[in-house]
């Protein structure tokens, strides 16, 4: 179940996911203290530190080279679960029927983009479809980003681990994966 506090930081980190604007360093301290006292709040305090120390556009230049240059991290679900394949349009076409059935419709991006689906979490009703989405696309795509990121001081590492943070409470007991055989 997704809370208002955590549709209130989906919208944040919807807009820190977008590409960056005038003052990214202001949407960062406003993210960081909404989410004071949340498993969030660490990432989130980090990626705070280091928009409030960087220049925009060193911040726009980490932001295209981390996510429009490096394939392994570009920030789209459907290409983290299915790459850029034929099955990626249906998925594409899904997603989009999801989002109007919520009353939401993707602004400018495509309907998988990270900024597009937490903008969507912020807005949408309690659903299976909504909590679906996040449990087998959003969260095992966040897990590949971060596996493929090379850079490991790269600020934009802490807002992924900030929305891994966030929507991991939002799985079910029934649903969380088994654990794995211990061999001893």
């Amino acid at each position: 179940m997704i809370d208002a506090r955590q549709r209130s930081l989906c919208q944040a980190l919807s807009a820190l996911l977008s590409y960056p604007d005038a003052d990214p360093a202001a949407r960062a301290r406003a993210a960081r203290e909404l989410a004071e006292g949340t498993p969030a709040s660490g990432p989130i305090a980090r990626f705070a530190a280091a928009a409030g120390r960087l220049p925009a556009d060193a911040l726009r230049e980490i932001y295209t080279s981390t996510f429009d240059l490096e394939p392994a991290c570009a920030p789209y679900v459907g290409h983290q679960l299915l790459g850029d394949g034929p099955q990626r349009g249906p998925f594409l076409a899904r997603l989009v029927e999801v989002y109007a059935s919520g009353g939401y419709r993707a602004r400018d991006e495509l309907p998988d983009h990270l900024a597009e689906v937490l903008a969507f979490l912020a807005v949408a009703a309690p659903t299976e479809e909504r909590d679906d989405l996040v449990q087998d696309g959003l969260l095992p795509a966040l897990a590949r980003m971060l596996e493929g990121f090379q850079d490991r001081e790269n600020p934009y590492r802490e807002l992924l681990v900030a929305v891994q943070e966030l929507l991991r409470p939002a799985r079910s007991a029934a649903r969380a994966p088994a654990q794995p055989e211990v061999r001893r």
